[in-house]
């Protein structure tokens, strides 16, 4: 089904909470692999992948992508805390669709919340739409999210 695909320099305790909220989507099948790039992982960030059973690999976010098994990409910063149907709602747009789609973080009170969701999204891609498309997250979410579907 889907690679999710970490950049993870320096960010420990982030990172374990969001194995965390990735364990119950592997256990559905909705996870294959967890690949997690840092050019200088920590001894932490390297325990912590393999207590979770996530390659870590030095480089960037475009070599995970060649190194990922399925056939869509997540990408999420370490940071990411999914809402509460984020599964359903990612099936749902696989099994309908082709297009990307940027997977919204839970509204937080107030209209600053609001606002800064999508700044704080995850982007999925199919894997050969990727290409090499090597940057940040910020910058893949601008390259793929203007015709991408929003997932809450």
């Amino acid at each position: 089904m889907i690679s999710v695909i970490v950049p993870a320099d320096d960010s420990d305790e982030a990172l374990a909470g969001l194995f965390v909220a990735l364990v119950p989507a592997a256990v559905d099948g909705l996870v294959k692999d967890v690949v997690v790039a840092a050019h200088a992982p920590s001894e932490a960030t390297r325990l912590l992948c393999e207590d979770a059973g996530a390659r870590l690999i030095s480089g960037t976010i475009d070599r995970a992508a060649r190194e990922a098994r399925g056939e869509w990409l997540l990408l999420v910063a370490p940071q990411m805390r999914f809402g509460g149907r984020w599964r359903e709602a990612v099936a749902d747009h696989l099994a309908e669709s082709s297009r990307p789609a940027l997977i919204l973080p839970p509204a937080q009170p107030g209209w600053r919340g609001a606002f800064g969701r999508a700044k704080g999204a995850g982007l999925l891609v199919r894997k050969n739409a990727f290409g090499e498309a090597d940057g940040d997250l910020a910058g893949l979410r601008r390259r793929f999210g203007r015709g991408a579907v929003r997932l809450a």
